[in-house]
């Protein structure tokens, strides 16, 4: 018994960490729709402040703590807010993991630079130096130091650093559920996530939500660094890893419930502990006898919880694609010169690797041979990526693990007397099963389930699978015999592109290397590009752009996912035999499963969807600390400028940072150049004149002019001279209209005429490139989409304005801040008041309706816009939306009434602008005009 409650109060101290970081990730998550890899990175970071303000700097325990959880931490959350999180938040999935992982590698590099590097060496500041990072320092705690013991029950004995965090987690976990659950802080924050469109239609700011959420997540991360630092080591490894064993907490909590995944934080903490102490007894000896079992336990939860709760449920319908492709630079350009500076680059790459230029400041040494080498491994490795992340869309995290799973496979077969490459088959054969087989299950997640179980797998076979005698061979590893191949073509070859007399091949000389790599990088290239064009890579862009419609084009959807998962998995099979080439041997060491976040930030920083992306990845990867070291004996030994570039934080730093900038952008650094070029030639594009408007469009602006009059009083709601579109794409063409107080205007047309977008614009949604609107006679075309619905403007979209996952009175109290307004809307619609507890997305159309119109009918705005109230709803259940819709405006409300059936709008309106093809081409008074006078509009408009 004594042993059991042991156990049982150690996991719960180890579950109360996982609690406190489970907490954080939902809540970003929740609120902003990132899932942020980088959360133990801010736990690290704000311990680290705490040890060189406590260690460095002699500052009491508390007062440290405090300054670095409730000042650092919050301001650091505020910064990243502002200049990265706001703007990955509507981006795609592999781009918010990507900028999370950017910052995951550069932000503890950045601390430790600042803190030993520039704070103690350069400025000579007295701060401590890193050696708790490298050697495992003890960091004290917050309490007393040795920490003082508790005996709660006979032989259960506590420090009061674990009660620390028990409590601490526990203080957290209550006040997080009372700002989600009962404050209007908290339920802005899950209307955001709910529909962040709409919520800025009710008068919510994303952008403070999303900060807000973001200093309570910091403040949350930086509370666990600081508490766990005395548990464990002062190491940004191992906070990173306590960050990934919460995910099985994440994963219960559904990714959303935040009591959910503190109490599961708590169970997977004491579970951990259970199976560690009774695994001897319990499982079978060739199980418990595994070495990394207790380690791995947390990770195969993970994937057994991703596998039956972590499928994407969400709706996967839609009118456009999921992720739109990006405006190609290069369209235009023939393909020959596309091709040219690459081939220029490889020669020059050949010329200089080779020693064909007979200068000696032309010839690469043999240290720089060595390393280009290295990069062209890691470039053809890094080619997985632009399949997998590029190509697939899909985000894997465990590249590295297919890595070292190829390199076993080979130095297996050369063990068994295989040739080379009879060995680099097999490794290529091997690595595709196990993707597949991997993929099968995986891909059907979906988002970012599929990442996360990807890095579960990386996680479980490095520290179970990969450490097994048979497969791994001991710590030592495999050796990968370098070829040597005697055959007369291939001896030419050689001996006409490497320097020097080449009798035949020698694959242990970095020249031969260089050659080898280079040339299977071009061959996999030549065979991508192939794939690309053909019907399997069309029907893998068709999967990327929308899963629904390639569906329904006849695309097996999983089918096409894992042979792209399989496809980039040989590729990095064969990219482990590559490197194991280079090294002479392969290892559990060789690429460790963090070391594939690395890559993908640095393959996306120069562009994941090209090869040469890829290229100058590998080089910069194996050559970036060369090319600093370089820059760096500028300044004499022992310099300022020595020890700030020589410092082997600065190459990680750069590359996370720049995966953070460029992360919405897929064509990486190199293709800005040439998108700023297509930007200038579209801008002189569009200089020419616009076209003269039509006939209609000058008698609908004569009809505005006749109606409207020389009024005095300004209008409720006014578009003067509007143009506006998406991208490229020009919708609305010079459109006007005015709205004004206590009228119904009606606004018709055929589907894409520009209605949606005419709300769109005046609500703030789309931006106008010309034109202007105006509320009460004030121009609000540069206000936000928040501050014009708190001004009273209020669109209810077509696809209702509700929020799905909110219960009624949530939907209400959004817009109703005051409890007798909440009463209010029940009274007029009683419907309601019965479903208050009721999630809004199971109402029925027209209660839904109902929903969006209440809080307008209880505190009338100034201008309604109503697109498309009765679209789906039987006429029964349209009337009461139309009678709410015509109460309105007998309150003084401006109302915009889009409207495709024409005898509803005639019966309520009281004007109607007809609008086709981007432009209002009649308007007129509803009394004097029938059916068939505006049938004659359309055809008049369509001729």
């Amino acid at each position: 018994m004594r042993e059991f409650l042991n156990l049982t109060f150690s996991g719960l101290v180890t579950g109360s960490i996982y609690s406190i970081m489970a907490a954080g990730l939902i809540l970003t998550y929740t609120t902003s729709g990132i899932f942020n890899l980088a959360h133990g990175a801010i736990a690290f970071a704000t311990a680290y402040v705490y040890y060189q303000l406590h260690t460095g700097l002699g500052m009491d325990p508390i007062p440290a703590a405090m300054i670095s959880v409730f000042v650092f931490a919050p301001l650091l959350g505020l910064l990243l807010d502002r200049i990265m999180l706001r703007r990955l938040a509507g981006a795609p999935l592999y781009a918010r993991l990507v900028g999370t992982i950017g910052l995951l590698i550069a932000l503890p590099n950045l601390v430790m630079w600042l803190g030993e590097t520039v704070g103690r060496n350069v400025l000579g500041l007295g701060l401590a130096d890193n050696s708790a990072v490298r050697e495992g320092t003890p960091v004290p705690g917050i309490g007393p130091f040795p920490a003082t013991l508790f005996e709660p029950f006979p032989g259960i004995v506590l420090g009061s650093g674990q009660l620390a965090v028990f409590v601490a987690a526990a203080v957290c976990a209550l006040a997080l559920w009372v700002v989600i659950r009962r404050t209007r802080l908290g339920l802005q924050m899950r209307a955001v996530v709910d529909r962040e469109s709409l919520a800025g239609l009710r008068g919510v700011n994303a952008g403070r939500a999303s900060a807000i959420a973001w200093i309570l997540t910091m403040v949350l991360a930086g509370l666990g660094g600081v508490l766990l630092a005395p548990l464990f080591s002062l190491q940004e490894s191992v906070f990173t890893l306590v960050v990934l064993g919460s995910l099985a907490a994440v994963v219960l909590g559904g990714f959303r419930s935040i009591p959910i995944g503190f109490v599961g934080g708590l169970v997977m903490g004491v579970l951990q502990n259970w199976i560690a102490g009774y695994s001897d007894r319990l499982l079978p000896e060739a199980i418990s006898s595994l070495s990394g079992l207790k380690a791995a336990v947390p990770f195969l939860l993970t994937l057994i919880l991703l596998l039956f709760f972590g499928r994407d449920r969400s709706r996967r319908g839609g009118t456009v694609a999921e992720e739109a492709p990006p405006a190609d630079h290069r369209a235009g350009i023939p393909p020959l010169r596309r091709r040219l500076p690459w081939a220029i680059w490889t020669l020059i790459l050949l010329a200089y690797t080779m020693h064909w230029i007979p200068f000696g400041a032309l010839q690469a040494s043999v240290y720089t041979q060595t390393w280009i080498a290295q990069g062209l491994a890691m470039a053809v490795i890094f080619l997985s990526f632009v399949v997998v992340t590029g190509l697939g869309g899909m985000v894997s995290l465990a590249q590295a693990s297919f890595v070292t799973l190829g390199g076993f496979a080979a130095g297996w077969a050369l063990s068994q007397g295989w040739g080379f490459l009879g060995a680099a088959a097999l490794a290529v054969v091997v690595s595709v099963v196990v993707g597949m087989v991997v993929a099968l299950p995986l891909t059907r997640l979906g988002g970012i389930s599929l990442a996360l179980g990807t890095l579960a797998i990386a996680l479980v076979a490095s520290l179970v699978v990969f450490p097994l005698p048979r497969i791994g061979n001991g710590d030592g590893g495999w050796a990968i015999a370098q070829p040597i191949w005697d055959v007369p073509v291939l001896n030419q070859i050689n001996d006409l592109m490497a320097p020097g007399a080449q009798p035949f091949f020698d694959g242990s000389r970095p020249v031969e290397q260089i050659l080898l790599f280079l040339g299977l990088f071009g061959l996999i290239t030549a065979g991508l590009h192939g794939f690309r064009r053909s019907a399997s890579g069309r029907a893998v862009l068709a999967v990327r752009s929308s899963e629904v419609a390639a569906a329904a084009a006849g695309v097996r959807v999983n089918r096409t996912k894992v042979l792209v998962f399989g496809l980039a998995a040989a590729i990095a099979g064969l990219g482990g035999v590559l490197l194991g080439l280079f090294s002479f041997e392969v290892s559990n060491a060789t690429a460790p499963p963090m070391a594939s976040l690395f890559w993908l930030a640095l393959v996306v920083l120069f562009g994941v969807r090209r090869p040469g992306g890829a290229l100058l990845a590998g080089l910069a990867c194996a050559g970036g600390g060369a090319l600093f070291h370089a820059v760096a004996g500028i300044g004499s030994p022992g310099s300022a400028v020595n020890q700030l570039l020589d410092s082997p934080h600065l190459l990680p730093i750069l590359a996370g940072l720049g995966a953070v900038q460029l992360a919405q952008e897929p064509d990486g650094i190199l293709s800005l150049v040439g998108k700023d070029r297509l930007a200038r030639r579209r801008a002189k594009a569009a200089a020419v004149t616009p076209p003269a408007p039509s006939r209609a469009g000058h008698r609908a602006a004569g009809m505005l002019t006749v109606m409207a009059g020389d009024v005095l009083r300004p209008a409720a709601l006014s578009l003067e001279g509007v143009r506006a579109g998406y991208g490229d794409i020009e919708v609305l063409h010079g459109v006007g209209l005015r709205l004004d107080a206590g009228t119904i205007t009606a606004l018709l047309g055929p589907n894409g005429a520009g209605k949606s977008t005419l709300c769109a614009v005046a609500a703030g949604l789309v931006a106008p490139t010309e034109g202007r609107v105006l509320l009460d006679g004030v121009a609000v075309s540069e206000r936000p989409t928040y501050l014009r619905a708190r001004d009273g403007l209020m669109l209810v979209p077509e696809a209702r304005g509700i929020f799905p996952g909110l219960s009624v009175e949530e939907n209400l109290r959004v817009m109703l801040a005051d409890p007798a307004g909440v009463e209010a809307a029940y009274e007029r619609f009683p419907i309601l008041g019965e479903r208050r507890n009721q999630v809004a997305g199971l109402l029925s159309g027209g209660e839904q309706q109902m929903l969006s119109l209440a809080p307008a009918l209880v505190e009338p705005p100034r201008v309604l816009i109503a697109d498309e109230p009765t679209l789906g709803l039987s006429p029964l259940v349209g009337e009461p939306v139309l009678e709410a819709i015509v109460e309105l405006s007998g309150k003084g409300t401006a109302v915009l009434l889009v409207e495709e059936h024409a005898h509803n709008a005639l019966r309520v309106a009281d004007r109607i602008a007809c609008m086709t093809r981007g432009r209002v081409v009649w308007f007129g008074d509803s009394t004097e005009t029938d059916v068939d006078h505006l049938a004659g509009v359309y055809l008049a408009a369509a001729t």
